[in-house]
């Protein structure tokens, strides 16, 4: 497992982070860091959403001790504020995932996903290059929700970046955006009884 979290990047948004310190921007066909995840055949962003292999390992994951499961196998990654940084996982391991949440300060959600990235920079002498599956695993001082898993990718110089077999699992201590509650609506509705009906209720009982 290769540690690249980034914790002190706070109050960044997961694409602010990206478009601030994303390596796929030197654009000069060097070669980029190769992912551990299995690469699509055919090698094409098609080949890639619609994989099988990709699918089999977000829907077959198991769901991390005292965390729940907020959404599975979406092709988009988690966006949102708080982002606490990632790491590059070996294998798509969310028990991995969960321990790296669990060791950050203020961590509440992790995102799981493998990501089509380009094995060399792209650029206008150097298009559309082949691909390498990185397996990531985001941290959130906020809870993920399929609502908030919003990032699809991105295309430059003919390479088309994307998300797929994306998990997310959020802890006991997952709070919104709006720092309230927890990050799913779980709240049972009040009922409200009418005046009326308690009024009448009343004359019955003393008749």
């Amino acid at each position: 497992m290769r540690l690249v979290t980034l914790v002190a990047l706070v109050g960044l948004t997961a694409l602010g982070w990206a478009q601030a310190f994303d390596f796929r921007r030197d654009n000069n066909c060097t070669l980029n860091l190769l992912g551990k995840g299995p690469v699509a055949s055919p090698d094409t962003v098609y080949g890639f959403l619609n994989s099988q292999e990709l699918a089999s390992s977000a829907n077959n994951a198991p769901t991390p001790s005292n965390y729940t499961q907020s959404f599975k196998n979406m092709k988009a990654a988690t966006q949102a504020d708080n982002y606490l940084g990632f790491v590059y996982l070996d294998s798509y391991d969310t028990n991995t995932c969960a321990s790296n949440c669990t060791a950050t300060p203020g961590c509440q959600g992790i995102n799981i996903f493998f990501e089509r990235d380009p094995s060399k920079g792209p650029s206008p002498s150097c298009t559309d290059p082949p691909s390498t599956t990185t397996i990531k695993c985001t941290l959130w001082g906020v809870g993920v929700t399929e609502k908030n898993a919003v990032n699809t990718g991105q295309t430059s110089s003919g390479f088309t970046i994307a998300m797929a077999g994306s998990n997310g699992y959020n802890n006991g201590n997952a709070t919104n955006e709006n720092g309230q509650g927890s990050a799913e609506n779980t709240a049972t509705p009040s009922l409200t009884i009418p005046l009326s009906l308690i009024f009448l209720i009343m004359a019955n009982a003393i008749a």
